[in-house]
């Protein structure tokens, strides 16, 4: 009761407060309070009944791990997802929201990073997962490594550096500059590992492998 009165409170002076600045306070206040919480909800009706059409449609009611969705970890996973979902307007990240829902609740994934993973899942794009499972089925050896390095101790001028198809932007029909974005960001965030340091002829970013990271997190969203 407590707590319900200081978020009360707490609103209440920021409306005051936003009500007072001149010319537009009004209109910052229908922005934040009235138009923002409405299209919250609406994101949250609208991801609730595609997840309720999805199950209907595609998932078989005995194949729904119950004991795991009536537990507090489906609970705090559910409440979790809602949050992201109320704050994103984008169908590919809100589909995917979904998928790691529905997910879980058919083979629960156990892992201590699954707040990470979720923020990972608001923050890349699907054409970035993409190129995450590429590398994943090259570690797995399902798409050949055709690389031709030297080692990295050696220094030959006559050499000349091959690599695989995979690691070219246009394996992903992406432009370069986009492409090098991408994986730089899949870097920076421990999903994918940057080999081409202290390597002879390879610029940065040209050699890249998963990351025992970037495998845990496709395990949690995709369930491989």
């Amino acid at each position: 009761m407590e707590k319900e009165i200081l978020i009360n409170t707490g609103v209440s002076l920021s409306k005051s407060a936003l009500g007072a600045v001149p010319f537009v306070g009004t209109l910052l206040n229908e922005v934040f309070f009235d138009y923002r919480g409405r299209l919250k909800q609406q994101r949250i009706n609208t991801f609730i009944e595609d997840l309720k059409k999805y199950l209907d449609s595609h998932v078989n009611e005995r194949n729904i791990d119950m004991k795991y969705v009536r537990s507090e970890q489906f609970g705090d996973l559910f409440e979790s997802i809602i949050n992201r979902v109320s704050q994103n307007n984008q169908k590919d990240k809100i589909d995917r929201f979904k998928s790691v829902l529905v997910n879980q609740m058919i083979a629960p994934y156990e892992t201590d990073y699954t707040e990470t993973f979720l923020d990972i899942v608001s923050k890349i794009s699907e054409k970035q997962i993409e190129i995450l499972s590429v590398y994943r089925k090259v570690h797995e050896g399902i798409i050949k490594n055709e690389d031709d390095l030297m080692n990295r101790n050696l220094l030959d001028a006559n050499h000349e550096l091959k690599t695989s198809d995979f690691r070219t932007p246009q394996y992903y029909n992406l432009d370069k500059n986009i492409y090098m974005f991408y994986v730089q960001d899949l870097v920076s965030k421990s999903l994918l590992l940057d080999d081409s340091i202290n390597r002879f002829s390879t610029r940065p970013y040209e050699i890249l492998e998963i990351t025992a990271f970037g495998l845990e997190f496709l395990r949690f969203i995709e369930r491989k």
